[in-house]
């Protein structure tokens, strides 16, 4: 690169470092009208229902975990019974499938396959002598055909009852076991979801705060999801400032910034620094394309604040200089 170049890129960076160097110094000393805002939190029921009562008004102060209103449902208590009757008809199931055969019942299967076999043995036997008396033709066949339908009947109610003993000895298969642990997961996991609906029932703050708005009263049906009550979180306050594109192009994310009230006999600041900038200008002309129309662009702005005084209450009028 030849000597001459070198000289007119040294410039160039020198024009453009002087030009922003003019920018920052228009905005030395310039303050810009801004006022005290804070975030916002609305508290809803996550379920629908009617208000009984609500408990805080405009102006109280609460924190986490305060009961702010409390809704009922007519349903709710007639569900949350019959979601613990279930739970004990399917834990009583289960119990009894675990625990087995109960010995009366063995014993009574033991009786009934005892005479189920005598009665086999005994049609087996007047078989055996029907055939000798067909054989000789002294009885009909219809006779032998009663006496072998007898015995093959007594025989199958035998087979039957040898094989119901056999299952209450081995005691409940482990698949009906699990079938019935997973009805009782089941039922409790009802019963849970019943006992939740009915503490949210219960709309509770969920930040500290103050009640900003109250926008329902006692007796209303409500929809889940309704805003009760808006919460006002002091602890996060920041003011609202609009400020030209000119400036803001030229000002980096975090800027410090100096906040007066002008309200204040002391002359007292204090200190914050710029945040996020809404992207959408607040007046945008039909045709933003000369330099005068350019210099009619405000943006909202966020400007974060360091106060621990408790002095900018939202609402107040505050002047902002970075």
């Amino acid at each position: 690169m030849t000597a001459p170049h070198r000289s007119a890129i040294l410039l160039l960076a020198l024009t453009l470092t002087t030009a922003n160097a003019c920018r920052r110094a228009e905005t030395v000393g310039r303050t810009f009208p801004g006022t005290i805002e804070l975030d916002e939190s609305d508290a809803a029921p996550l379920v629908g229902g009617r208000i009984l009562t609500v408990r805080v008004n405009e102006g109280d102060s609460v924190r986490v975990g305060d009961t702010l209103a409390v809704l009922t449902q007519s349903q709710i208590p007639a569900n949350l019974e019959d979601r613990r009757a279930r739970l004990a008809a399917a834990e009583s199931r289960l119990a009894d499938l675990r625990r087995g055969s109960r010995p009366a019942e063995i014993a009574r299967a033991e009786a009934e396959l005892a005479a189920f076999e005598a009665d086999a043995d005994r049609t087996a036997r007047d078989l055996a002598r029907a055939t000798q008396l067909a054989r000789d033709t002294v009885i009909p066949r219809q006779e032998l055909d009663r006496a072998t339908s007898g015995a093959e009947a007594a025989a199958r109610r035998r087979d039957a009852a040898r094989a119901t003993l056999e299952v209450l000895r081995e005691g409940s298969r482990a698949d009906q076991v699990r079938t019935a642990e997973s009805e009782v997961a089941s039922a409790r996991a009802q019963l849970s979801g019943a006992r939740a609906d009915v503490g949210e029932l219960a709309v509770l703050a969920a930040v500290d705060g103050v009640i900003l708005g109250r926008h329902a009263e006692p007796g209303e049906v409500v929809s889940a999801g309704t805003p009760l009550l808006t919460i006002g979180v002091v602890s996060r306050r920041w003011v609202r400032v609009y400020l030209p594109a000119a400036l803001i192009a030229t000002l980096p994310a975090g800027t410090p910034a100096t906040i007066r009230l002008p309200a204040a006999a002391n002359d007292q600041q204090w200190t914050g620094r710029l945040g996020a900038i809404n992207p959408r200008a607040e007046f945008t002309p039909r045709a933003a394309l000369t330099e005068e129309e350019r210099a009619d662009l405000l943006f909202a702005t966020k400007v974060e604040l360091n106060d621990s005084t408790g002095l900018l209450r939202p609402g107040l009028p505050v002047t902002v200089q970075f």
